[in-house]
């Protein structure tokens, strides 16, 4: 498991250090920082790939992110004109110092080790998924994923690749008991939720935890004959004698539905050691599925998955509060880190207020999800 990710001259962390757990928590006003933080961690991994004993350099443009150039990447504050990326793990720790000339796309690392140091090994081989916050959107189809994104179960840094491990996979994976969806939806009828759930499948378990976004809805993927396209479709299940569930486009039940489901999936199907970067996953969602995310995303960390997770809704911190207060997850295993962006000086720092095994939080820093607190403030004013 990583541990601590140390920034230096990388975009606007100058000096950053950012502890990490089984599932970090980034928050904070826009442009202070949390998405770079992500960024830094894909940057690495990315230029993984093309290593074969050791690490030489920062591939800045590629599959996973694409960062510019140099001049992008390097601190306008910066007095040195190298970034540095340290990485800690329980099975070691290593310091990547990297620089490049103005108009380049690479870094070249300095000291590069000719063997893979522990930690950026078990980075490269572990599974993997960054899911960026412009994601899946509603279509008639999608394409079909390469063969190396199959067989690695990689979903795409927009999740475009979703309805094709879903139609690899839907029927086959069986989701780990801790992540299964909870049988208990307000305003569900009785016997609803069982007939819709009624397997530990990974399809049945993502329509299972779709119920807190659109009670009845089920979801189903298929490749179509002589294409490289697959279709997906909903549809809603019902109590009454007699109705027929008619499948339906993605763009005709709502576009949240689709663009959560990269995340619903990932966090599903993700084998226990795998690492997930997730940007802001309650977007486009009813609060209600905003913080049936948030207890998902708890429930994941708690089954070994390692999660770092970058958002700005309350109602995703206040559904890991409550899985901590009914003892889903462990409040040890969560971790905050609240990012504020000084306007003077443009540096980045952190705040970590500690989570409580109750689910109350040690410190409310100054914009930490308060906004609530001061809008009624006002209003009572």
């Amino acid at each position: 498991m990583l541990t601590r990710l140390t920034l230096k001259n990388f975009k606007s962390a100058r000096h950053l250090s950012i502890p990490l757990a089984n599932l970090t928590v980034l928050s904070g006003l826009n442009g202070s920082g949390k998405s770079t933080a992500l960024q830094a961690l894909a940057l690495v991994r990315q230029s993984l790939q093309y290593s074969v004993t050791g690490l030489q350099n920062l591939v800045l443009r590629d599959n996973l992110v694409q960062l510019g150039l140099v001049e992008d990447v390097l601190s306008d504050q910066a007095k040195e004109n190298y970034v540095v990326i340290g990485v800690s793990s329980t099975c070691g720790e290593v310091e990547l110092k990297a620089e490049g000339p103005p108009g380049a796309d690479v870094m070249s690392i300095e000291d590069a080790p000719s063997l893979l140091p522990q930690v950026l090994r078990h980075l490269k081989f572990r599974s993997f998924q960054f899911l960026q916050a412009d994601r899946l959107t509603p279509r008639t189809h999608y394409d079909r994923s390469d063969s190396v994104s199959r067989s690695s179960g990689f979903l795409g840094t927009r999740g475009e690749l979703t309805p094709d491990f879903l139609a690899e996979c839907g029927d086959r994976l069986e989701v780990s008991e801790p992540r299964r969806c909870p049988m208990n939806v307000s305003g569900m009828p009785d016997g609803l939720l069982e007939r819709i759930v009624a397997t530990p499948k990974l399809y049945a378990q993502v329509s299972g935890w779709l119920q807190q976004m659109s009670p009845g809805v089920r979801l189903e993927a298929g490749r179509l004959s002589a294409t490289d396209l697959v279709a997906l479709r909903y549809s809603y299940a019902s109590t009454t004698v007699g109705y027929a569930e008619v499948p339906r486009r993605p763009s005709n039940v709502g576009f949240g539905l689709t663009y959560c489901l990269p995340i619903v999936v990932a966090c599903l199907s993700a084998p226990r050691d795998a690492l997930l970067l997730l940007e802001n996953p309650e977007a486009h969602l009813h609060p209600r599925g905003q913080a049936a995310l948030g207890s998902l995303l708890a429930r994941c960390a708690q089954d070994g998955v390692q999660i770092i997770v970058e958002t700005h809704s309350d109602h995703v911190l206040n559904g890991i509060r409550l899985a901590v207060r009914n003892e889903v997850a462990k409040a040890d295993a969560v971790r905050f880190s609240h990012f504020t962006r000084d306007a003077i000086s443009g540096d980045t720092y952190i705040e970590q207020p500690a989570l409580l095994p109750n689910g109350e939080l040690s410190a409310w820093p100054t914009g930490f999800f308060d906004e609530w607190e001061k809008s009624l403030e006002a209003l009572l004013s």
